[in-house]
């Protein structure tokens, strides 16, 4: 089954928590839209009260760059997500669209730890990165998919970026 036909309900969408994208950056045309979104595969430790849920899951990522989401920088400073990637010259091509917000989550997202501090409405989330240590650290009593669990026993062979050198953009 090809990306372009994957059933959307088994992607899903952000919630509170840690995130390292690792790959499968795709398209998905959802039937009766015109625009596109991304997705990735991911390792995920999602807190929900006070319990955390560690998972391997597929995960709408283009949400880190809605207009509604914002992105907090090393420095503390909040800047609106969807500026963070270079705009095509047509603003009318959805297509060039498309290809400059999976430039940008390939560079400077794909393998980089990142934080899901909170979630606005209408699916835009406020994120950050956080190092690779930082996310290695597995909350004590976490509910673990089987996925999850091997991710955790075999924990020394994954290598994770750390925050990109260059601010993007």
């Amino acid at each position: 089954m090809s990306s372009k036909d994957q059933p959307s309900a088994n992607v899903l969408t952000f919630k509170k928590g840690h995130y390292v994208f690792t790959d499968h950056l795709e398209e998905v045309h959802p039937e009766g839209t015109s625009v596109p979104f991304l997705t990735a595969k991911g390792i995920l430790i999602t807190a929900e009260g006070d319990s955390f849920r560690g998972d391997i899951a597929t995960v709408k990522i283009s949400d880190l760059v809605l207009k509604q989401s914002t992105f907090i920088d090393d420095n503390g400073k909040a800047l609106e997500a969807h500026k963070l990637y270079v705009w095509p010259r047509n603003l009318g091509s959805t297509k060039e669209w498309t290809a400059n917000k999976l430039e940008f989550l390939n560079e400077f997202v794909l393998n980089f730890p990142i934080e899901i501090i909170s979630l606005e409405e209408s699916n835009g989330v406020t994120w950050k990165y956080i190092t690779p240590e930082n996310f290695k650290k597995t909350p004590e009593g976490i509910e673990a998919s089987a996925a999850f669990q091997d991710y955790a026993a075999h924990q020394s062979e994954y290598f994770f970026l750390r925050r990109p050198l260059n601010e993007p953009k």
